[in-house]
């Protein structure tokens, strides 16, 4: 196996689902791409998972989001299948159908033996801590599962601005979904699942000062977060894909222990080189940087260590 280093935020797409997920350097992409891309890197191993999801799929009925997620799920488990110990699979939950979901938990984790589950920050006008989801992630904390969270665009912000929704309205969404979680509970719930975000959290790290003023004044805050909105957010794992420069990692850094905080690139919209040189420009010791690249992301997805 080559190289050390495991990516968690690395993207695949089945060759005939390309044109719902809008375009772009899907087109291109193939396993071999990824495998060209982690080869030229010192790459050992890639977490798969889907992008981020076009806010039209929430529109989509039952049905269609059972299809497409299956397919996406079926094909990510043939890459683990032909390559074992260069790809984990993230199984892609729609969340926006319920019943579906738990249906695909089941299969993902019994039937695909999926290392993880990923979904959106938000399913078109709903986010993750809504109560009508409390039975995908009890299962999920039933299961001690590892979930992981990529950012989309919600109805509300959809091309506002004019601009793309990659640049402001994902790190926004990706605030917007921990807090959802946060304040309805589900993380204090749900001790058993392992939550990773993108991004370095987005937004959230730049909001610590104001989050923490304003919770420690909410008089029922305590029974979400026993030991305050700092302790709930050191739990949680984030990646790296668009933050691996100074100012970026080193609010994140100030937020969580490295612990936390894994090599991402978001493949095949984001590159492994420009993240690697970012995160070695970043002054971090040996041994950070080491359990940056590989050695956290191998607690979670033991099944990676190289032989």
């Amino acid at each position: 196996m080559p190289g050390h280093r495991i990516d968690v935020h690395h993207h695949f797409y089945p060759p005939d689902l390309k044109d719902v997920l809008g375009g772009g350097p899907t087109k291109d992409w193939t396993p071999q791409s990824s495998l060209d891309e982690m080869d030229a890197n010192e790459v050992a191993s890639v977490a798969l998972s889907a992008s981020s999801i076009p806010s039209d799929w929430w529109r989509r009925d039952a049905a269609w989001l059972r299809r497409t997620s299956r397919r996406f799920n079926e094909f990510g488990a043939e890459m683990v299948k032909d390559r074992p110990g260069r790809f984990a699979l993230f199984a892609f939950l729609s969340m926006k159908d319920v019943e579906g979901s738990l249906a695909e938990i089941e299969y993902a984790f019994d039937t695909l033996k999926a290392d993880g589950v990923g979904m959106a920050t938000s399913f078109g006008d709903e986010w993750p801590g809504d109560p009508r989801f409390a039975p995908v992630f009890d299962e999920l904390d039933r299961r001690g599962a590892l979930v992981y969270i990529h950012p989309t665009v919600p109805f509300c912000c959809d091309g506002l601005l004019g601009i793309s929704s990659s640049m402001i309205e994902y790190p926004q969404d990706t605030g917007r979904a921990i807090l959802s979680l946060l304040f309805s509970g589900t993380f204090r719930r749900c001790r058993n699942i392992r939550f990773v975000f993108c991004h370095a959290g987005g937004v959230l790290p730049a909001l610590t000062g104001r989050l923490e003023w304003g919770t420690a004044r909410m008089k029922d805050f305590a029974a979400l977060a026993p030991g305050g909105y700092r302790a709930e957010i050191e739990r949680l794992h984030f990646d790296t894909a668009t933050a691996a420069n100074p100012i970026s990692l080193a609010a994140l850094r100030a937020v969580v222990p490295d612990t936390g905080i894994l090599l991402g690139s978001d493949f095949p919209y984001g590159r492994l080189r420009p993240n690697i040189e970012g995160l070695h420009d970043c002054g971090l010791d040996a041994g950070t940087l080491a359990a940056i690249e590989h050695g956290n992301a191998l607690r979670l997805v033991p099944r990676l260590k190289p032989d």
